[in-house]
C-alpha cells in the first residue's frame, strides 16, 4: 500500500506532467495549425470591419456574440493579425483551460487536477477547436470557471465569491450563446442543492444568478433566431442523432471513447453510492454541497444540452460539443475527487487518469499537427500561376472567405455561386440565390467568356465530374418538395452543373500539384484544378 504523504506527491507529479503535456501539445498546435479556416477568417474580418457599429450589425452571420469579434479587434490591433499572431491567441485561451482546471480543484480544496487535464485537455476536439480563433476555447473555461466558482458559493457566501460567480456565469454565454444552457444547468444546480440545505440566502443569490441569465441570454436568442436566412442552418434535431455527433465528438480511437465513457458512468455510480451511504458524514455539512452538485451538473448538463440543440434544430460538428465536454470533464474530476477520501477509490482516480492519458497520447499528437486548411497553400500556388486574363473560380461559395483573406493576386475570382461580400458568411445572400430560377447562370458565362479567349480557369474546390449518362442535379427555386431549404442540397446541385459545363465546353483539364504539406483538416481541404480550351 502507498502511503498517504506518497500518494499525494504522485498525484501533484502526474497533475504537473499531465500540464506539461497539454501546454506543449498546445504549443505544437500553434505552429503546426497553418492558416486560419474560412470560420476563424469570417471572425477576424468581422473584427476588422471599418467601425463597431458594422461588428454590431453583422456579428450574428457568424457563430459568436459581438463581444468575440470585439476583443479579436482589440488583440489584431495590439498583436498584428498575422497567423502566427492569431495562433499566439489559440494557444492562450487553451493555456487558460489549463489554468482553470486547477482553479477548479483548488476551489473546493480537493487536491489537484487529474481527469479534467487527461479527459479534456489531451481530447483532439480541444485541440483542435479549443484552440481556433472565436469563442470556444474561452468558453470553455468560463463555464469551468462558472462550475467551479458556484461550487465555492454553495461553501462560503463572500463578496468576491458572490461577484465571480456572477462575472463567470454571465459572462460564458458572452463567448458562445451555446453556454447559456450550461450556465442556467449550473446554477440551477446549486439552487436545488441551495435549497435541500436550506440555505436561503445563497438560494436568494443564485435565483438571481439564473434570473440574469435567462434575460442577456433570452436577447440573444432573439437575434440569432431572427431573419429568414436562418432556415438553411436547420434541420431535424433528433435527439438519437444528436446523441451519435456527441459521443463521437471526442475525435479519439474508439478505445479512448470507450474509456471515457466508462470514466463517466463510474463516477456517477460511485458518487451517487457515496452519497447514499451518508459517506460524507464524518466531514463538515457545508463541504459535502460539492458532491450532490457536481453529481447534478454532470447528469442534467448533457440532457439540457441536447435538449436545447434538439428545439433549435440547427446542423452541429464536432466543436459544438466542445463546452459540453469540457464542463463534464471538470464535473467527473470534481466528483471523484471528492469520494477519494476512500483510498482505493483515490488510487483508483490516478489509475484512471494515467490510463487516458496513455489511451489519448496518440490521437492527440496526430490532431495537433493537423493543419487547419490549405486555402493558404492553393492561395499562393494560383497566384504564381494564374495570369490576369484567368479566371478563378471557388465552389463551394463558403471557401471564398478563406480564400478572401489569404489571396492577393492579380486574377478576377468569383464564388459559385457569386457573392457580393466575402469577408462573413452571408446565409441571407445564399437565400436569394437559392430562390432564383437562374443562380449560377452569370458564373457560366464568365467562364464560357474567358475559355472562349484562350484563357485559363481555375477551380478553387474542385469539380464534380458525374459518369457518362448520369445529368447533374438541376432544383427549381427552393423550397422544393424533395429538398426544402437543404443548402447543401443546392450547393451539390450548382457543384454537378459546373462539373457538366466545363466537361462538355472545356478541352483540357487537370489537378495542380500542390506539393507535401502534411495532414490537413477535412473540413477545408481544397484541390486545385485548371482547365483550358473551348469546344
Amino acid at each position: 500500500m502507498i502511503r498517504p504523504n506518497l500518494l499525494r506527491r504522485i498525484e501533484l507529479i502526474a497533475a504537473l506532467l499531465l500540464s506539461v503535456a497539454v501546454l506543449s501539445l498546445l504549443f505544437v498546435r500553434g505552429t503546426h495549425a497553418g492558416g486560419l479556416w474560412r470560420d476563424e477568417c469570417g471572425t477576424v474580418q468581422l473584427a476588422q470591419m471599418p467601425t463597431t457599429s458594422d461588428i454590431i450589425e453583422y456579428f450574428d452571420h457568424q457563430t459568436f456574440p459581438p463581444l468575440v469579434p470585439l476583443i479579436v479587434r482589440l488583440y489584431v490591433r495590439l498583436c498584428g493579425g498575422s497567423d502566427a499572431a492569431l495562433r499566439c491567441f489559440g494557444f492562450a485561451a487553451g493555456a487558460a483551460f489549463v489554468c482553470a482546471a486547477w482553479f477548479n480543484a483548488r476551489a473546493v480544496g480537493q487536491g489537484v487536477p487529474l481527469l479534467s487535464l487527461a479527459l479534456f485537455g489531451l481530447s483532439p476536439t480541444f485541440l483542435t477547436w479549443g484552440t481556433t480563433v472565436g469563442g470556444y476555447g474561452f468558453g470553455a473555461v468560463l463555464i469551468i470557471l462558472a462550475f467551479a466558482i458556484s461550487a465555492k458559493l454553495l461553501l462560503a457566501r463572500t463578496p468576491s465569491v458572490i461577484l465571480g460567480a456572477f462575472i463567470a456565469t454571465l459572462g460564458s454565454h458572452q463567448f458562445v450563446i451555446g453556454n447559456l444552457t450550461l450556465a442556467v444547468t449550473i446554477a440551477l444546480s446549486a439552487l436545488l442543492v441551495a435549497v435541500t440545505n436550506r440555505e436561503f440566502k445563497t438560494t436568494v443569490i443564485v435565483a438571481t444568478i439564473i434570473v440574469c441569465c435567462i434575460l442577456v441570454g433570452t436577447l440573444y436568442l432573439r437575434i440569432f433566431s431572427s431573419g429568414e436566412w436562418r432556415v438553411l442552418l436547420q434541420q431535424s434535431g433528433r435527439l438519437p442523432d444528436l446523441w451519435r455527433e456527441f459521443t463521437g465528438a471526442y475525435g479519439a480511437s474508439l478505445l479512448h471513447t470507450w474509456v471515457v465513457r466508462s470514466c463517466f458512468i463510474a463516477s456517477v455510480i460511485a458518487g451517487g453510492w457515496m452519497l447514499g451511504k451518508g459517506g460524507f458524514h464524518r466531514v463538515d455539512s457545508s463541504e459535502s454541497s460539492v458532491l450532490p452538485y457536481a453529481l447534478l451538473v454532470a447528469l442534467l448538463s448533457p440532457v439540457a444540452y441536447l435538449a436545447a440543440l434538439s428545439l433549435l434544430g440547427y446542423r452541429t460538428h464536432p466543436w459544438h460539443y466542445l463546452l459540453l465536454l469540457a464542463l463534464l470533464a471538470v464535473a467527473i474530476d470534481t466528483i471523484l475527487a471528492l469520494i477519494s477520501r476512500v483510498y482505493w477509490l483515490r488510487v483508483a482516480r490516478l489509475g484512471c487518469a494515467i490510463l487516458i492519458a496513455i489511451a489519448a497520447a496518440a490521437p492527440a499528437w496526430i490532431a495537433v499537427h493537423e493543419r487547419q486548411t490549405n486555402i493558404d497553400i492553393v492561395s499562393k500556388k494560383v497566384t504564381e500561376l494564374a495570369k490576369p486574363t484567368d479566371l478563378i473560380v471557388v465552389a463551394p461559395w463558403q471557401y471564398g472567405i478563406s480564400f478572401n483573406r489569404y489571396y492577393h493576386g492579380g486574377t478576377p475570382w468569383i464564388t459559385l455561386p457569386t457573392m457580393d461580400d466575402h469577408q462573413i458568411h452571408r446565409y441571407d445572400l445564399m437565400l436569394v440565390k437559392m430562390m432564383s430560377p437562374h443562380p449560377i447562370d452569370d458564373v457560366l458565362e464568365r467562364i464560357s467568356q474567358t475559355l472562349a479567349l484562350g484563357n485559363r480557369v481555375w477551380l478553387v474546390g474542385g469539380i464534380r465530374i458525374l459518369e457518362e449518362g448520369h445529368p447533374p442535379l438541376s432544383l427549381p427555386p427552393a423550397p422544393n418538395d424533395q429538398f426544402g431549404w437543404d443548402d447543401a442540397a443546392y450547393s451539390e446541385s450548382w457543384f454537378e452543373q459546373l462539373g457538366a459545363f466545363v466537361r462538355a465546353h472545356s478541352e483540357r483539364g487537370r489537378t495542380v500539384p500542390l506539393g507535401s504539406i502534411g495532414p490537413i483538416n477535412n473540413f477545408e481541404d481544397v484541390p486545385l484544378v485548371v482547365v483550358n480550351g473551348w469546344q
